[in-house]
């Protein structure tokens, strides 16, 4: 692509006049964003929980090394709440990390078998390259268009 094309794009993009997508494609694209949002939560709810617990964790041991220094070592309604807070913490990170919840993010409605016979992502795949390619076809028919009225001004 050469960098004038590029800089153009960027520069549309940027004063807001985006070239003309097929509402299928806008459909795709939404739906993409939409599955990277859900995804990109999942993530920063595992970070969190995993921060979380590893200072839940340093916490406790220094609340256990302190009390062993002092000769006795009592359960605490301390020690309970921080046990409690990392039990939490513990559940989240299964919760987030469960392979079903991942799954979810990417599973589609059933699609009836007549109209898949390709397999579970023949005809997802086949739908979605042959609007590509029909939007590629008609920006092109449109640039033609284009370069054919002004050489004929």
């Amino acid at each position: 692509m050469d960098f004038f094309k590029f800089a153009e794009i960027v520069f549309n993009f940027i004063i807001g006049q985006r070239y003309k997508i097929g509402e299928k494609s806008q459909e795709i694209s939404v739906e993409i964003l939409n599955q990277v949002r859900q995804v990109l939560v999942l993530i920063m709810i595992t970070l969190g929980a995993l921060t979380l617990f590893c200072i839940g964790m340093g916490y406790l041991i220094e609340r256990v090394l302190n009390k062993l220094d002092e000769g006795t070592l009592v359960f605490t309604p301390s020690l309970g709440v921080i046990l409690a807070f990392l039990l939490l913490c513990v559940f989240t990170l299964l919760y987030s990390t469960n392979k079903s919840i991942w799954l979810k993010i990417f599973k589609k409605e059933k699609i009836s078998k007549n109209e898949n016979s390709n397999g579970p992502l023949g005809g997802q795949i086949e739908s979605v390259l042959s609007l590509l390619v029909l939007d590629f076809i008609k920006e092109r028919e449109f640039k033609r268009e284009q370069a054919g009225a002004k050489k004929s001004e």
